[in-house]
C-alpha cells in the first residue's frame, strides 16, 4: 500500500513539472510540511558520473525524539524504491546507492527538519 501511495506521489511530482524535486540534494534543515521531496541532480547541483565510487545517502531528522518520519529512497528512473523506513527525531539513516541519480521522499505529520546528503568516495586515476 505504501509503496503505492510513494508511485502516486512521484507520478503527481512528474505530472505538475515538478520533475527535479521540491529541494535539491543536498539539502540541510529543510522543513518537512506533511510531504518533502528531494532530488539529485537538480540544475544547479551537476554531479560527473564518470567520478563516482561508492556511495551512501544520508536522511537525518533534526526533530525531537517523540517526532517520527517515514523515508522513501528511489532511483530517478523508478527502477529501485527502498522502504519505507522509520526514522526518529535525532536518528540518521545510511543507504548506500550506486552511480544512478536518486530521490528522497520524506512523509511526517510532526513538524521536523531534515538534512539529506551523499557522501562518496571518489575514483580517481592517478596524476602524472
Amino acid at each position: 500500500m505504501k509503496r503505492i501511495f510513494l508511485l502516486t506521489i512521484l507520478c503527481f511530482l512528474s505530472g505538475v513539472g515538478l520533475s527535479y524535486g521540491q529541494n535539491p540534494i543536498p539539502s540541510y534543515n529543510a522543513p518537512v510540511l506533511s510531504v518533502a521531496n528531494f532530488q539529485e541532480g537538480a540544475p544547479g547541483f551537476d554531479t560527473e558520473e564518470s567520478t563516482r565510487g561508492k556511495r551512501t545517502l544520508i536522511v537525518h531528522s533534526n526533530g525531537g525524539t517523540s517526532s517520527t518520519a517515514t523515508v522513501y529512497v528511489y532511483s530517478l528512473d523508478l527502477q529501485t524504491i527502498y522502504g519505507p523506513f522509520t526514522l526518529y527525531g535525532g536518528q540518521t539513516l545510511n543507504i548506500d546507492i550506486d552511480t544512478r541519480e536518486w530521490g528522497v521522499l520524506v512523509e511526517s505529520d510532526d513538524h521536523i527538519t531534515v538534512d539529506v546528503w551523499i557522501e562518496e568516495d571518489l575514483l580517481r586515476s592517478p596524476t602524472p
